[in-house]
């Protein structure tokens, strides 16, 4: 190359790299411009449909109602938030409140409250969350971020931008998440969000997509005031009764009758003589998803010697567990319809398991996984696996 070229093709190249690093600052600059405008304002409520498919090849319907009260000495949130949902898919309402102190869940169906443990989960999935989200990780490790050309979503004009917010290869795995926003040019706020992503939790993979399009934007709104995040008349504490107490170990386990996904009837009654293993679940449950190796594992160590695993769920399809065993290479029975066996068996979280001895008598039971799940059901299976 030339002394003449190099002079004329390092200013250019200078220059190329100036422009497309403007763009992307330029495009993330949006998504600040977002931000401060949301966060100027002192109140904000809108209604939104999410449609979600995550480890299940179900998808849920949940609208949403949601309103946030500006609290600027509130470290947690800065926000004090009533989120109300209500789930299309399933029999499931109901709103969690945060007046700065606490989160409590009202439930609709019966109206009584009481204190939610699900840390800043629901607040993180809100718009407000989600957009924090996105500034917080890009300042810890910047992203790209491509704005594409405008698209017409209901006859308005949607500016789009695309978050590449993470993408990686993992053992020969492609994992990744893209955040699409297009925002209303007339009102700079978002319509529709999208994220499609392919992740891996505790050594499984799995797609995701999840869209929300959003609605009825209320802006420094005084019925959004301290009143609408208290907990309403009409609604009492929810009754412990011994926290809806497991079923007694020694007790003779309920009978039931189900289906499993490949269309096979079975009883509890017809398993007698063996060592069975319920597995109380839901497709896409944190604890659930964890316990999936595990069981996989002790399932082939113990099923020619009398146990039987039959894992249970009252809200997933045929379709679903269909598609989830064939995904993870489960080889135990998956039963659907199980709404009426989870209330005989008084099972309130996810997962819950009940060992059942050979006699049908319910021989221990616990709920949750943990670190060392693997070893505590070989404890529990191989003694009952012996004894008469």
């Amino acid at each position: 190359m030339t002394s003449f070229v190099k002079q004329i093709f390092k200013p250019a190249l200078l220059i190329l790299t100036m422009l497309c690093t403007s763009k992307v600052y330029a495009q993330i600059s949006l998504f600040d411009n977002l931000i401060n405008k949301i966060e100027n304002y002192k109140s904000l409520s809108y209604k939104s449909v999410n449609k979600r498919r995550d480890m299940s090849a179900d998808t849920t319907i949940a609208l949403n109602n949601e309103a946030f009260l500006k609290a600027p000495n509130d470290k947690l949130f800065g926000y004090h938030y009533r989120l109300e949902t209500n789930h299309t898919t399933e029999a499931f309402n109901r709103i969690l409140l945060y007046d700065g102190k606490d989160q409590t869940i009202l439930s609709l169906s019966d109206s009584t409250f009481f204190p939610s443990h699900e840390g800043t989960g629901n607040f993180d999935q809100s718009l407000i969350g989600t957009l924090k989200f996105l500034r917080n990780r890009y300042n810890k490790k910047t992203f790209k971020v491509t704005q594409l050309r405008d698209t017409v979503i209901n006859g308005v004009t949607n500016s789009h931008i695309i978050a590449n917010v993470y993408d990686t290869i993992e053992n020969n795995e492609h994992l990744y998440s893209n955040r699409d926003y297009y925002l209303n040019k007339q009102t700079d706020l978002p319509s529709l969000v999208t994220i499609i992503g392919r992740y891996k939790y505790n050594g499984l993979v799995s797609g995701y997509y999840d869209e929300t399009r959003y609605s009825d934007y209320k802006m420094d709104n005084t019925d959004i005031n301290d009143s609408l995040f208290l907990i309403p008349k009409g609604f009492t504490p929810r009754q412990d009764k011994a926290a809806n107490a497991l079923l007694a170990v020694g007790t003779s386990a309920p009978d039931w009758t189900l289906f499993d996904a490949n269309g096979k009837q079975t009883s509890l009654n017809d398993l007698k003589g063996k060592v069975v293993m319920m597995d109380f679940y839901y497709i896409g449950c944190s604890g659930c998803m964890a316990s999936i190796n595990p069981l996989k594992a002790i399932y082939e160590k113990y099923k020619n010697k009398g146990l039987v695993i039959a894992s249970l769920t009252a809200r997933d399809s045929k379709k679903a567990v269909l598609d989830f065993e064939k995904r993870y290479k489960i080889s135990y029975s998956g039963y659907i319809g199980a709404a009426d066996v989870v209330r005989s068996y008084n099972v309130t979280a996810f997962p819950t398991f009940y060992f059942i001895d050979k006699a049908g008598k319910i021989a221990n039971v616990f709920v949750g996984y943990t670190p060392d799940f693997e070893n505590k059901l070989n404890t529990i299976i191989s003694k009952l696996l012996v004894a008469k």
